[in-house]
Order: C-alpha cells, then sequence, then structure tokens
C-alpha cells in the first residue's frame, strides 16, 4: 500500500493508542512500527496535542522501536556493503541512540582534522614522523584527549560526542584515529588488546608477513611503541596471550569490539534495556 493512502489508517490506529487492552495497543503498536520512519511525523504531532502522559509514553515507545530498527538496518546494509569506512560504521552504530545525529558536521569536522594534517605530510616523511604530524594535529592543535571516566560514561562511546566535546573512550578514540589515517592513506589497523583498544602500523613494504612497525595508542594522545613495550604490557596486566595473536582487526570487528565495550559500560551503569538493544546491533554483526 502506497504510504499516501494509508494516511487514514495510520490516523485510526492512532486513536486507538489510548485502548486499555494491552493486546489492541501491540496490535496497533506492531501495525504502526510496520509502516517505518513515514509515520513517525504524525505520532509526533500526536504527542504534541495529546497531554495523556500514558499516550505520550506509547508514542515515545513506538518512535523508538521504529527508529531502533532503522538503526538495525543501517548496520546490517553497512556490514552488507563490505563494511569499508570505519568512520561509517561508528556513526550507524550510535544510531539506536542518536537517530537524529549531525552527520553532515560531523563529516566536516573529520575533513578539517584530515585536511590539517595532510597539509603537514610529504613524501619524505618516515612512516613514525607522518604519525607524529597526525599526533600533533589531534592532540595539539584540535585538543583532542581521553574520557578518563569513560567506564562510567556510555556518551564517550559515540562518535558523535567523541567530535563534539574531544573527548572519548579508547575504542572511540581509536576509531576516530584510524578514520582519519584512512582518509590519509596511512596503514593503520585496529588490534584488539583485553581492556584496551590499540592501532598498529603496517609494514607496508613487506609484502610476505603482517609484520608491524610500531603501535599507537590514541587514548594517550597517539604514543607510540614497540613490541618489547607492548610485551611488557600484555605480562604486567597478568594476561595470557602472545603477541603473535593480536591480529588486525577488520572495520567490522572493530564496530563489533566498540558495542561489546559499550554494552559492558551500560551494564555497569544498570541500564539494561540498552543492553539488550546493543545485544541486538552485535547479532547484525
Amino acid at each position: 500500500m502506497h504510504f499516501s493512502l494509508a494516511n487514514r489508517e495510520v490516523r485510526a490506529l492512532i486513536q486507538l493508542l489510548d485502548d486499555p487492552d494491552d493486546s489492541v495497543y501491540k496490535n496497533v503498536s506492531d501495525k504502526l512500527i510496520s509502516f517505518g520512519k513515514n509515520v513517525i511525523p504524525h505520532l509526533e504531532t500526536e504527542w504534541e496535542i495529546n497531554a495523556q502522559n500514558a499516550i505520550q509514553s506509547r508514542i515515545e515507545e513506538i518512535i523508538h522501536q521504529i527508529e531502533f530498527e532503522i538503526a538495525k538496518n543501517a548496520l546490517a546494509d553497512w556490514k552488507s556493503a563490505g563494511a569499508i569506512d570505519i568512520f561509517e560504521g561508528a556513526v550507524k552504530a550510535s544510531m539506536f541512540q542518536y537517530p537524529d545525529q549531525p552527520i553532515d558536521l560531523m563529516l566536516s569536522k573529520l575533513e578539517l582534522l584530515r585536511k590539517d594534517v595532510w597539509l603537514e605530510l610529504n613524501d619524505n616523511l618516515t612512516s613514525l614522523e607522518k604519525i607524529r604530524v597526525l599526533n600533533h594535529i589531534l592532540y595539539d592543535v584540535h585538543h583532542f584527549g581521553p574520557q578518563l571516566k569513560y567506564h562510567s560514561s556510555d556518551q564517550s562511546w559515540f562518535i558523535s560526542n567523541v567530535l563534539a566535546h574531544q573527548k572519548g573512550s579508547p575504542t572511540t578514540m581509536a576509531i576516530l584515529y584510524k578514520a582519519i589515517a584512512d582518509r590519509l592513506e596511512l596503514p593503520v589497523v585496529g588490534i584488539n588488546l583485553p581492556d584496551h583498544f590499540i592501532l598498529g602500523y603496517k609494514d607496508v613494504y613487506n609484502h610476505t608477513s603482517n609484520e608491524l612497525l610500531f603501535y599507537i595508542n590514541p587514548f594517550s594522545k597517539g604514543a607510540v611503541f614497540g613490541k618489547s613495550e607492548l610485551e611488557r604490557y600484555i605480562d604486567k596486566m597478568g594476561v595470557e596471550l602472545n603477541i603473535e595473536d593480536l591480529k588486525p582487526l577488520s572495520n567490522e570487528q572493530i564496530i563489533g569490539r566498540l558495542l561489546a565495550d559499550l554494552k559492558q559500560c551500560y551494564k555497569k551503569l544498570g541500564k539494561y534495556r540498552k543492553m539488550e538493544e546493543v545485544n541486538q546491533l552485535l547479532g547484525v554483526l
């Protein structure tokens, strides 16, 4: 049915939202959700003119369910298209919480960061020097830094908040860092470290291995360290892990790690419904 032909049905369904019978409400809710985003303006109009808290709560719930389905589908589409852009993946993973993200503004901020780094790069720089340039622009010029209370701040796991407030969790800071590096064609990869998340710089001249020249910690102003330092860190954590097992992650795996970390944050905060929603997003991946 074309949506314009269904407006009468939508209005009739909305009139049934105050039905005290839960089964009637469930049927009405499911039908409205099936219309998708086109029904949201009708629901918002009803919310504004209806002063009953119970009806407003039901409308808010239906809108949220529609937006959550849109978010799940967007993440699935990103995955099926090859999960090429890590930044796009982070935006899609945020849609369930922020359906109206200012994506154009976010992309323009990312482009500004990329351009500022690009202007300082040249072909004569070594890999390490290129990373030092990126670090200088991101941390010294634009003043990005760590959100030290990320364990109890669910906001620090969303890329829109990182760009807006210039602070983020280890995973979101790494995603922003990698998004800039990708746009500059710097061979930076994600490394899935327990309780932390770091990046590695690939040796593009050694085509026979996945050897990394060095590691980068975006949560610590892009601190660069070598294999022996990483081994000492792993020993200090008391984790049984061989450094050879730390393989570069795909973009899809990185977004999976982001969502898994966010799920743990919601658990710590007691936001169990949000936990379940993140679980569904993880199921998409």
